[in-house]
């Protein structure tokens, strides 16, 4: 069984569970590594019961990505699948450690009886939980448990480019990347795009700003976009554009010359974001954009808050991350 290896563990371990956009997943697996690396535990990447693949007990993480049994002396944990019982035990370890939550268990027990309408108690209190352990792992505090669950999201912190140097793509992903790329940039300044969308009718977040008007916003990716390619310098250019929505992609692709994207499928046009809308249909395509958007010689990030983008940030020549566009506020 997963779990009782993972308490013998020499040190103890802290399990990087995220279950959300690809940037913000490995954001979260990086600032685990950070905790790891400060408390003397063993990282373990556990992205079971994941939205991009199907089979709920398969840990989707070395579908897309791999690292060193070690990085900066952590002793890093992929286990290729969790058994029921121990992705139990991990659910019930993130409400009892650094210390015992009644009022999780109480929300997950209503929820379970049908009483938590809309599931609103149980949101709640998971986000309140999950503030707790992000304030223990963003403080690098040691706590006695063995097994610490964390599944929140972290900011970027200068400290954890040793983890992102480590990451890779699957090898079968890594071979397609190579493949595009030499088929499309070689010879080429490249200017990489990562262009998120994100509507007014989405839960507000720091990306609402650069969206509040739909020709502002598109406005200020084609001047941005123009602005970066000119800073790649002489010689023959590219931009390679990468999105989550078919609209934004086809006025930029339009507006733009040189432009060449990885083929993907798109879900509604202004709709939801393609992690919720299609994850399993997409997630192979935005792990390789991911890294190939690593590979401009200037990056352009619409807006630049969208952890997607994060890890290009870290490896391309030059970054370029715009305002948000004046307008209604």
């Amino acid at each position: 069984m997963l779990f009782g290896g993972l308490l013998k563990e020499r040190g103890g371990v802290i399990v990087s569970r995220r279950n959300s956009g690809f940037g913000d997943n490995l954001l979260a697996a990086a600032n685990a590594w950070r905790y790891a690396r400060a408390t003397g535990r063993s990282l373990v990447i556990l992205w079971t019961n994941s939205r991009y693949i199907g089979d709920p007990g398969e840990n989707a993480f070395p579908r897309f990505f791999q690292v060193p049994e070690s990085v900066s002396g952590v002793r890093v944990i992929v286990p290729p699948r969790a058994d029921a019982l121990s992705r139990l035990l991990l659910r019930a370890a993130f409400a009892v450690s650094p210390r015992p939550d009644a009022r999780l268990f109480g929300a997950r027990f209503l929820s379970s009886l049908g009483l938590d309408r809309g599931g609103a108690a149980l949101k709640r209190e998971s986000e309140r939980r999950e503030a707790g352990i992000d304030a223990v792992v963003n403080g690098l505090t040691d706590v006695r448990s063995r097994v610490l669950v964390t599944q929140g999201c972290y900011g970027p912190k200068d400290d954890l480019k040793p983890f992102f140097d480590a990451v890779r793509l699957a090898p079968r992903l890594a071979g397609i990347a190579d493949d595009f790329a030499a088929g499309n940039f070689e010879g080429k300044k490249v200017t990489g795009a990562h262009v998120r969308y994100y509507g007014p009718h989405l839960p507000p977040s720091g990306h609402t700003p650069y969206w509040r008007e739909w020709t502002a916003g598109v406005r200020a990716c084609i001047d941005g976009m123009n602005k970066a390619r000119e800073a790649a310098g002489g010689g023959e250019k590219v931009i390679f554009l990468s999105t989550d929505s078919r609209p934004v992609h086809e006025i930029l692709a339009c507006s733009l010359g040189g432009v060449v994207s990885y083929p993907k499928s798109f879900g509604s046009d202004f709709g939801g974001e393609l992690h919720d809308e299609l994850p399993v249909e997409t997630a192979e395509a935005s792990a390789i954009e991911m890294f190939l958007l690593a590979r401009s010689d200037v990056l352009f990030r619409y807006p630049p808050g969208s952890w997607f983008s994060h890890y290009a940030s870290l490896y391309a020549g030059r970054v370029f991350a715009a305002s948000p566009p004046a307008g209604k506020r």
